[in-house]
């Protein structure tokens, strides 16, 4: 007589779902939920999330209907912060064809600066494709320094150095140097580096006298002094460093080391009255 199998020998097992599903059942249900709201509940909804790598998903999943402005500026910045920057460049590049409401004009361009510092150097150095990114690029950090600020600003400043783009790095020191007043000579003398990059070395060096007249302390504004007479004689334009010296020397003639300094360049610029004069001056000193 043949005997039924015992339960106990085939038990029945259970089978979980796949995480993937289980992801993806998730995802779907909170969308769905979410698409019941109007679509301007939806976007402050994402626009305040901070999960870009769920809302991503979310986002794209409805970018097939018409969407204002605000939601592809999201989307693209979604894109960028997920490392999909191809993706947010077909998103941003058609926005500058047409004009863009003013609200949003300023935040196209600094995702679109974000968007391509992440891939012009992914291209190898010198290729059509880098150069025309960093020309891009260029152009992006000239028309966002009118209105940024702080960091923002100090990071403009340094990517227009690594660009080469100096004289653009000059204005945004300078614009650095009105606006922080505790910080003004550090950012007149990052400046006069920057003129000095460019090939003009006597904007370099009014730049650094301007940093020398902001500094707070005599060490600080005899290095920036020194600094400035260095370049002017490095460029063989003695005789006008020794005129600037005076006119900008102030109480740093109180120091032997800069007293020193200012016989040696008299002497270069042929000006000997003048070094007998500083001559004087540091046998005079106690």
């Amino acid at each position: 007589m043949a005997t039924s199998p015992s339960p106990a020998t085939n038990p029945v097992r259970e089978r979980l779902a796949r995480p993937a599903l289980v992801v993806g059942l998730g995802l779907g249900i909170v969308l769905t939920l979410a698409l019941l709201f109007d679509p301007q509940s939806f976007l402050k909804r994402m626009t305040h999330s901070h999960t870009p790598s769920v809302d991503i998903y979310f986002l794209r999943a409805v970018a097939h209907n018409p969407h204002t402005t605000a939601f592809w500026l999201l989307l693209a910045k979604r894109e960028i912060q997920t490392g999909h920057y191809t993706a947010a460049l077909q998103i941003l590049r058609p926005m500058f064809v047409a004009s863009l409401p003013a609200p949003y004009e300023t935040r196209a361009r600094w995702l679109y600066y974000s968007d391509l510092l992440a891939i012009a150097y992914s291209y190898p150095e010198g290729s059509p494709q880098r150069l025309q990114d960093e020309h891009t690029l260029g152009v992006l950090i000239s028309q966002l320094r009118t209105n940024a600020r702080g960091s923002a600003l100090k990071g403009l400043a340094r990517e227009a150095i690594a660009l080469h783009e100096e004289k653009t790095a000059v204005a945004i020191y300078e614009d650095l140097a009105i606006q922080n007043s505790g910080q003004r000579a550090t950012f007149y003398a990052l400046a006069g580096a920057a003129a000095l990059g460019l090939g003009h070395p006597r904007e370099a060096a009014r730049l650094y006298f301007t940093a020398q007249a902001s500094a707070a302390t005599v060490p600080e504004q005899t290095r920036y002094f020194l600094t400035a007479l260095r370049i002017l004689q490095s460029h063989n334009d003695v005789v006008l460093a020794i005129s600037e010296a005076q006119h900008h020397l102030g109480n740093l003639g109180a120091q032997a080391s800069v007293l020193r300094y200012l016989v040696t360049l008299a002497r270069a610029a042929n000006k000997p009255y003048i070094a007998a004069h500083y001559a004087k001056l540091l046998v005079r000193m106690p």
